[in-house]
């Protein structure tokens, strides 16, 4: 996601979706492309000038989840199914996923770890002081960074679903 590092290792969840193999359109003429892929002009292949995935295949600024901070404090919370995660380092994982405007909604994780899974929940809710404001309903792609208490190791990293959630 993003910028990576040369030991970052990324993965989806169950849901995930992946952008196109071929990100260059039928109509485009690869000629006028730089190596990297971008126009000779510097837009990349697809018009959206956003970078590269891991695989070095452009991806749509949509598709580049922003960093957001965790707020714990929610409320009419509801689960956020990640869709995917990479790893900084063994003690952390950053999880993508689609949240609300973060004007009006904030998010949060819930970790769970043992010897063989990290269980991780993310959670999106109306901030207390957007209670009865007008709020857009518009999806944002965000990511949370959330420490993990051991080394990731060969533990897999899978969803959890069953959460306490504040109404």
């Amino acid at each position: 996601m993003g910028v990576e590092n040369p030991g970052d290792q990324s993965t989806s969840a169950p849901a995930a979706t992946s952008p196109a193999e071929d990100p260059t359109p039928d109509d485009l003429n690869t000629d006028d492309l730089n190596t990297d892929g971008s126009n000779l002009d510097g837009d990349s292949a697809d018009g959206g000038g956003a970078g590269a995935d891991g695989a070095g295949r452009d991806v749509a600024p949509d598709m580049i989840p922003t960093p957001v901070q965790e707020t714990q404090e929610l409320v009419t919370e509801y689960l956020s199914s990640w869709q995917e995660y990479s790893t900084s380092s063994e003690m952390e994982l950053q999880l993508a996923f689609y949240s609300g405007n973060p004007a009006c909604y904030g998010v949060r994780s819930v970790v769970e770890e043992d010897d063989d899974e990290v269980r991780v929940a993310t959670i999106s809710g109306t901030l207390p002081d957007a209670v009865g404001s007008a709020c857009t309903q518009e999806a944002r792609y965000v990511s949370v960074v959330i420490e993990l208490q051991e080394p990731l190791g060969e533990r897999e990293v899978v969803p959890l679903t069953e959460v306490d959630l504040a109404r």
